[in-house]
């Protein structure tokens, strides 16, 4: 039964790319302009003029580490000061607003501030990333350690089970669900804010080459890039969420 579900699921998963792709030829014929809206033929051999000349993979390869390095600042900043909010309703409630005006700021926002203290470079993007992250990790983290069942705390001091037990199997057992899931959604929100960010304020990255294909109208390129971009964030997406279950299951064990 279960296969014959995944099998289905697979089926419709299809048939949602095929309709996809009709969608896309039936939009460019009507249009009928490669410069506005390219068909997938025109895309697709960009694209792959792109591998051949070996143009994608470098841009493709500063933007996954600029991302990566953000996200990895504002998870360590994230975990600290998470487990401090969680832990104290008066540094929760102290830090909240801070936070919920980080989580609130657009992108664009940044943009003064980033080149008045970098100018263009790789520090604008990760910084952007950093900050679009921290908030969500924050309260994440926060509410995971809040959740923790007081009367597992009491039993361990009453057992005088040690602080790295208590730690790693009551407080990091409780945060793992909420961390993964901040996780999660932050793969997303870390790829397309890295791309923006350097669209805005990069001198290198996919998001440097589509504002540089979009200067030059070269629209067939703008969406090769695009494409790209979409591909790689769905590809992190699907290799965190198996990650993920392996982390846990073997959590659990």
């Amino acid at each position: 039964m279960k296969t014959f579900l995944q099998n289905r699921k697979r089926v419709f998963f299809a048939l949602g790319l095929i309709f996809f792709l009709l969608c896309w030829v039936l939009i460019s014929k009507l249009i009928a302009s490669d410069l506005i809206f390219p068909g997938p033929m025109s895309v697709f051999r960009e694209l792959i003029e792109l591998v051949r000349t070996g143009e994608l993979f470098v841009p493709l390869m500063k933007t996954f580490v600029k991302a990566l390095l953000g996200m990895l600042l504002a998870l360590g900043v994230g975990l600290v000061s998470g487990f401090i909010m969680g832990s104290s309703p008066y540094f929760y409630e102290l830090v909240k607003p801070l936070a919920m005006a980080l989580r609130s700021v657009p992108i664009v926002s940044w943009l003064s501030t980033v080149i008045l203290l970098w100018g263009i470079g790789w520090k604008g993007p990760t910084f952007i990333v950093f900050v679009s992250l921290l908030p969500l990790i924050m309260f994440n983290v926060a509410e995971g350690v809040r959740s923790v069942d007081s009367k597992l705390l009491e039993v361990a001091r009453v057992y005088k089970v040690s602080q790295w037990r208590v730690f790693k199997d009551v407080y990091l057992g409780s945060v793992l669900p909420f961390l993964l899931s901040s996780i999660d959604v932050s793969i997303g929100v870390m790829w397309k804010s890295a791309i923006v960010a350097e669209y805005l304020v990069g001198d290198s990255g996919l998001g440097v080459q589509i504002s540089w294909s979009k200067f030059y109208i070269d629209t067939p390129r703008v969406f090769a890039y695009t494409i790209t971009a979409v591909v790689c964030g769905l590809t992190l997406e699907g290799v965190f969420s198996l990650m993920q279950r392996r982390v846990y299951s073997t959590w659990k064990m």
